[in-house]
């Protein structure tokens, strides 16, 4: 999944400096590039987020500190509630990308579902992440304000 998103990052760089080309080449016209990398942008960070949940890399903020041997329990009530976060999303965005499918885009011509296909499959992706990532990434966690340890577990 993480070559795909990279494959999908360079294909969006390349379209965004075609646009730029676009601007200041007069007889240079490709008015369908915003609206690919719009699609690109979505589907890139929807289907980037089992990878971030699977390898422990999603954003910490610690608020209440703990001691070390709570951090197993921080992590999967952490889990616990991301899961039930991205049951609704998947949820609510399979319903909303339902919703779209008979509405096209203007200037590619397809459904609208395809903007927001990657959201409930996504989430849904996010979910599976979430129960087969490894515990052992817990090591990875702060175990106290201030305690920063850069390394992502393997």
């Amino acid at each position: 999944m993480a070559a795909v998103l990279t494959v999908v990052f360079a294909v969006m760089i390349a379209l965004v400096f075609l646009q730029v080309v676009d601007r200041f080449v007069p007889w240079f016209s490709y008015f369908w590039t915003e609206e690919v990398v719009r699609i690109l942008l979505v589907w890139s960070v929807m289907m980037g987020l089992p990878v971030v949940l699977y390898i422990h890399g999603e954003i910490i903020v610690d608020i209440l500190p703990l001691p070390p041997k709570a951090t197993i329990w921080r992590l999967r009530l952490a889990t616990l509630l991301g899961a039930i976060f991205l049951g609704f999303l998947a949820w609510y965005g399979y319903a909303y990308a339902a919703r779209s499918v008979n509405f096209m885009l203007p200037t590619l011509g397809i459904s609208r579902a395809w903007v927001y296909a990657p959201i409930p499959l996504g989430a849904a992706l996010g979910i599976i992440a979430l129960l087969f990532r490894r515990e052992s990434g817990a090591d990875a966690y702060p175990t106290q304000m201030g305690d920063d340890n850069p390394v992502l577990p393997t």
